[in-house]
């Protein structure tokens, strides 16, 4: 299955109109993630309460209605797909309107009991919900799922700590808690900082734990100091590691327990897996018993895996063979 790559905006406008529109051109144009995603906040003070520290900041970024249907314009008008992160009530109300391909819910909402209702209320079964849950108890994730009654469901790892060391990630955790919940789909968010040297082999190894969605920052002013600017990676980072994540997805194949072409040719008896070969003539009529063979590598063909020859075990051979001829099941009569 193909691995969807999230391109995330967050709040790396900062208020700044033209910045954002500038940033999701780019991402159309150059880049090949498949999905952008847009935190949508229209009520501030739904979202959080004056004594936050970042009320005033946040409250002075707001992008209005107008301005974010020319951003989901764009996007809808692209070859990409389109997510919303909601972050209160209005935002759900607002951003439906345009049918996003996928909708979100932060960790920092996973409690917020009037905003899972009002999704609920809001989508269809084909929408499918991601759900951050980066900092979440195991009790937290189950009641949203509850709260959501929906069974199209990601379940997104991952979380912001400006950056995130990769010491805390825990990819352990994740594939415990994807043996808890195997009716979903699952993503992971990387928020590595921008300048280490592993970030793109972290992501990619996050990609490789079976997650069916992996989401990047992405910023057109790499290393530039601004929200979120600790985790961004530039247009050629998410690009390079785009061209990581198809190579994983090659190497995943099919996952079909039957051997392929390649295996098939690498197993076959005789020049690469050991043969069975006679380890002296034997006569016609003559008890076929394990003491007779060696197990060899050969050039000549063989018809059957060697534990074949188990069944030949008590059979007549029916006719002479030389020493180092190979045991087919043709040589026995057959009873």
């Amino acid at each position: 299955n193909k691995i969807s790559v999230i391109a995330e905006t967050a709040w790396h406008h900062e208020g700044d109109f033209s910045f954002m529109v500038k940033l999701v051109h780019t991402l159309i144009e150059t880049s090949n993630v498949d999905i952008i995603k847009l935190h949508l906040t229209l009520d501030i003070d739904e979202y959080m309460a004056e004594d936050h520290e970042a009320y005033d900041m946040l409250n002075n970024w707001l992008l209005s209605e107008a301005q974010w249907h020319e951003i989901i314009t764009l996007i809808k008008a692209s070859d990409k797909q389109l997510m919303l992160l909601f972050n209160d009530r209005k935002s759900i109300a607002f951003g439906m309107q345009y049918q996003p391909d996928f909708v979100e819910i932060h960790s920092v909402s996973l409690n917020d009991i009037k905003l899972l209702h009002c999704l609920r209320e809001s989508i269809n079964t084909e929408v499918k919900v991601f759900i951050g849950i980066g900092g979440c108890t195991l009790y937290e994730v189950e009641k949203a799922i509850q709260l959501l009654g929906s069974g199209n469901i990601v379940l997104m790892f991952g979380f912001q700590n400006y950056p995130t060391n990769y010491h805390d990630i825990n990819f352990e955790k994740m594939r415990r808690i994807m043996s808890l919940f195997p009716q979903f789909e699952f993503g992971y968010a990387d928020h590595c900082a921008w300048d280490e040297p592993y970030n793109e082999l972290i992501t990619v190894m996050g990609a490789s734990l079976g997650c069916n969605y992996i989401e990047k920052h992405v910023t057109i002013s790499y290393g530039i100091k601004r929200c979120d600017w600790n985790s961004a990676v530039s247009i050629d980072m998410i690009n390079n590691t785009i061209k990581q994540i198809r190579v994983l997805e090659s190497c995943n194949g099919d996952g079909q327990l039957k051997l392929n072409q390649a295996e098939k040719k690498y197993a076959q008896p005789g020049l690469l897996k050991k043969s069975v070969l006679l380890n002296r003539d034997v006569k016609k009529s003559e008890i076929f018993t394990l003491d007779q063979i060696d197990f060899k590598r050969t050039s000549q063909p063989i018809d059957h895996s060697q534990q074949d020859v188990l069944l030949f075990e008590g059979k007549q051979f029916k006719h002479d063979k030389l020493k180092n001829d190979p045991v087919y099941n043709t040589d026995f009569n057959q009873e």
